[in-house]
């Protein structure tokens, strides 16, 4: 019997651990860029809403991971109208089958945050809107960013949501106590860190394993000197550590402490990251 009991406990743990937190049922607005007004997900239907006419088309899709990344993977290709500019021409552009989704909850305002990024689509900017706003943070101090060939994953990319973007470390190994300061510019308490974490790729969607991602961060209050060694999930997901232990209004330094290792490069990749006032749950708490 206590067999039994311990079973059914530990996957109850494990299902809540690995599975969806929540529906991502809802609407989703496109951004200004698109010839899409919104998409609505319903289960396994995919319905899109055009902006000019309000005419609507629907596709069934199923979840897909790949390489660690989730994917709505459609029964026929994105409609080629998602990426017409209305405001000053139409693009000619490819587009594909699949979807690149990032998804988490804002527990204060019980939304889901949705990012969705498909191919042909402007790389500056995911195709929907969400409650994350480019916001205007700051960063100084940067301890190290790689530069590879025409490209620097320098530390200003934290503030960006488009893929492809993420901060990497420099220095021989796995990176650990490479770091940049957020600055306060707001003169505000904030309660969280919003993190995406690792490389992510829609198109090489393998190098969110390949790299290394952050495991643990350090997080010190520059005025106060109050530190912490926080948890972060290995997930792409949109999540929050918390740091309200930091009570006045200071910048905040940022430390990797410990890595998920990559299984091909020592470089440790972190895609977003920005000060926050709500806890955010992600998606899925796991890659695995």
């Amino acid at each position: 019997m206590k067999r039994v009991i311990c079973f059914v406990l530990s996957l109850f743990i494990l299902v809540n651990l690995f599975c969806e937190n929540f529906s991502l049922n809802g609407r989703y607005r496109f951004t200004v860029y698109s010839g899409l007004a919104r998409i609505d997900i319903q289960d396994n239907i995919l319905k899109y809403i055009y902006l000019q006419s309000n005419n609507t088309s629907s596709v069934s899709f199923k979840y897909e991971h790949i390489d660690g990344l989730l994917f709505l993977k459609l029964d026929e290709k994105f409609p080629e109208e998602v990426t017409e500019d209305y405001i000053y021409n139409k693009k000619s552009v490819t587009t594909d089958d699949k979807i690149l989704i990032l998804a988490g909850k804002d527990m204060g305002l019980n939304s889901v945050i949705l990012l969705a990024t498909t191919a042909g689509f402007d790389k500056n900017y995911p195709c929907t809107e969400s409650i994350i706003s480019e916001k205007v943070q700051e960063y100084k101090d940067c301890s190290s960013f790689l530069r590879e060939k025409n490209k620097d994953y320098i530390v200003d990319n934290l503030s960006k949501k488009a893929v492809d973007t993420p901060w990497v470390e420099a220095v021989k190994g796995d990176g650990i106590g490479e770091g940049f300061t957020l600055v306060n510019s707001w003169g505000k308490v904030y309660t969280h860190l919003l993190i995406m974490n690792g490389y992510i790729s829609y198109e090489k969607p393998y190098l969110y394993k390949q790299n290394n991602r952050i495991k643990q961060i350090k997080v010190t209050g520059l005025k106060s000197g109050k530190t912490k060694i926080l948890d972060v999930l290995d997930t792409p997901h949109p999540q929050t550590v918390d740091i309200s232990f930091i009570t006045d209004p200071e910048d905040i330094r940022v430390e990797i402490a410990d890595v998920y290792k990559g299984t091909k490069y020592d470089d440790t990749c972190l895609h977003f990251c920005v000060t926050y006032n709500q806890q955010v749950i992600p998606y899925e708490n796991s890659i695995e």
